[in-house]
């Protein structure tokens, strides 16, 4: 993959790009904001790592210039970490976030899942009579339109981009409920897989005893 690193510490910024790297990835750095955003206008890169604290352009007119022109996912390292903060994030269209200090592994796997993403957004996903198009929020089967409740899709897009890796209950809570402090009870997540499988089919969603959930192989 070709990976823009914008971090002004060059420390961090060298070995995110050596670890990277390692796995044979081109990782390129820019030391502050306004030159990672020219950078970023002028080549085709498959994921962003975005540091909070930038010298030359602020951090959230960065982000957003990038999105508004490409459509390149965009993860936000930073030292903050309380819910407005996130929001804040979230509102300039970051992709995702990670904490400092973190792991370069880990780093290294939300990348991978954002560019996998990516791939299966653009294109549906067809499995048994079922065809998902994520791009769109379409599902149909039989050829027909299923019509799906916000939460039950957001369900099944969750399940369907980490097709064939189980989940857990705490993982997808996390990722369909993250901003909703009402949610208390993940046995309403049980209710929500049943209704899925009640429209779609029960073979399309696996239950893996005592961890989650996965749409099948």
């Amino acid at each position: 993959m070709q990976i823009l690193v914008i971090e002004d510490n060059k420390t961090i910024a060298n070995n995110i790009k050596k670890y990277l790297e390692l796995d044979g990835n081109s990782v390129f750095i820019a030391e502050n904001g306004l030159y990672g955003l020219e950078v970023a206008r002028k080549n085709d890169f498959d994921i962003i790592v975005l540091d909070q604290m930038l010298p030359g352009l602020e951090w959230e007119k960065v982000c957003a210039e990038i999105k508004k022109e490409k459509d390149i996912p965009v993860i936000m390292t930073t030292a903050k970490w309380q819910l407005e903060d996130k929001l804040e994030w979230f509102n300039v269209w970051a992709d995702d976030y990670l904490v400092k200090p973190f792991d370069l592994e880990e780093l290294e796997a939300r990348i991978k899942v954002l560019t996998k993403r990516k791939q299966w957004d653009s294109k549906p996903i067809k499995k048994w009579n079922i065809s998902i198009d994520i791009q769109n929020r379409k599902i149909l089967k039989w050829n027909k339109e299923v019509k799906l409740t916000v939460k039950e899709y957001n369900i099944l897009e969750c399940l369907v981009k980490n097709i064939w890796i189980p989940l857990s209950r705490t993982d997808i809570i996390q990722e369909v409920w993250w901003w909703d402090s009402l949610f208390d009870d993940d046995g309403k997540l049980d209710v929500y897989i049943s209704t899925l499988r009640r429209k779609l089919g029960k073979q399309i969603i696996e239950t893996v005893k005592g961890f989650g959930y996965r749409v099948n192989k």
